[in-house]
């Protein structure tokens, strides 16, 4: 993470941005796994109108080489200060696409996440199928029972093929083995080979909403 030596007026300003963010429509839905989200279309529609109330705007500058695909997300404030961090995910093969369709999925995914994580914005379903409270009152309905949502602590346990366990991972490798993982959810496989899989997507994305709600601490190890 990159940072002026203040952030002073930027804190102040985002702070009162995030007082009149609400929660963006979830107005897209991800094919594999059913969970619903706000696209990189929506977050910047709600969000752009209230940050140049602020002084405050969002560039995001693209990156990539050795197969590579990355984004600087760069919050900045009129005054001059500013902060900013760095993704990037390694770009995988997927049947049907071109290595280039590939990246710009990733760039777009790693944009809107990114995005939503500098302003601090929540852009994802929970994991158990909860949305926010938005005021409405949703018809009843009868659902099959779920297994609970998995806890950050049981998150931070999960280990990978060698061993490691999830929360000793960074940010950036989490979100690189999400690839490896939804690729795998795609393919048949047994139920018993399946639930693993999906025990293992569930525990990354338990991490990576904890660390971006500061209820986690981003592991340094790289990983």
């Amino acid at each position: 993470m990159n940072k002026s030596e203040s952030l002073a007026k930027l804190g102040d300003a985002l702070s009162k941005a995030q007082g009149e963010f609400r929660a963006v429509k979830f107005d897209s839905t991800n094919p594999f796994l059913k969970n619903h989200f706000a696209s990189l279309g929506a977050l910047i529609d709600h969000t752009r109108p209230i940050l140049a109330k602020y002084g405050l705007s969002v560039s995001q500058l693209t990156f990539g080489e050795g197969g590579v695909a990355g984004v600087e997300t760069i919050l900045l404030h009129a005054s001059g200060e500013y902060l900013a961090n760095s993704m990037s995910m390694q770009v995988g093969e997927e049947k049907g696409k071109s290595t280039a369709q590939v990246a710009g999925s990733i760039i777009t995914y790693l944009r809107r996440y990114s995005y939503a994580s500098i302003l601090g914005l929540y852009a994802d379903e929970d994991g158990d199928g909860n949305k926010p409270d938005n005021g409405a009152k949703p018809e009843a309905k009868a659902e099959p029972e779920r297994a609970p949502m998995m806890t950050v602590e049981e998150a931070v346990k999960v280990q990978n093929s060698e061993g490691v366990p999830y929360g000793n991972l960074s940010t950036d490798k989490l979100m690189a083995m999400t690839i490896g993982v939804r690729k795998a959810l795609k393919a048949e496989h047994p139920d018993a080979e399946r639930e693993v899989y999906q025990r293992k997507l569930e525990a990354i994305n338990v991490i990576l909403k904890a660390r971006q709600s500061g209820e986690l601490a981003q592991s340094n190890n790289a990983d």
